[in-house]
């Protein structure tokens, strides 16, 4: 039961119910929307009046979940070791990949939108890149074929001996 109060009176203005147990909530920089996560589902609801305002379905428990500054997309970690990408208007599946080996605890994006870090249950946390192929700071995210065409010409040669 998450519970909504009026600060100046102290006042109960509204109680929401669900029949799972939350597992998180992003209160959105915009000042209008707070992200909730319970079960499969990642719902998005007005801060001043806590009415839905849209919902999605995964395919496994969420975890966490984020929202992009500008609202163009939500990232989302669960159980299944995975992360996922909705478009934020549609609710379409962007993508989705195992980027851990256990069950991802935290999604954030950063505050410019251009990052997102996922933390998992692993002792790992991952950064990405919201755009492939964007270069920030140091970074430029390229496809794994991009990456053997830049060092085509370099051959790696890895090997380890062991002596009994």
């Amino acid at each position: 039961m998450n519970r909504l109060w009026d600060r100046a009176s102290m006042a109960e203005v509204k109680i929401l119910n669900f029949n799972l147990s939350v597992s998180s909530m992003e209160y959105v920089p915009d000042g209008e929307t707070l992200l909730i996560t319970y079960g499969r589902t990642i719902a998005l609801y007005h801060t001043s009046s806590l009415e839905l305002i849209k919902s999605f379905e995964a395919p496994a428990p969420i975890n966490s979940a984020s929202l992009h500054p500008e609202k163009d997309c939500i990232v989302a970690g669960g159980d299944d070791f995975k992360l996922y990408k909705y478009d934020y208007t549609t609710g379409e599946e962007l993508e989705s990949y195992k980027g851990h080996f256990g069950p991802v605890h935290c999604v954030r994006f950063s505050p410019d939108g251009e990052l997102y870090a996922s933390g998992s249950e692993d002792g790992t946390l991952r950064l990405w890149q919201t755009a492939v192929g964007k270069t920030y700071g140091l970074w430029k995210c390229v496809l794994p074929d991009e990456l053997i065409s830049e060092n085509s010409d370099v051959i790696y040669n890895v090997s380890s001996e062991v002596k009994a």
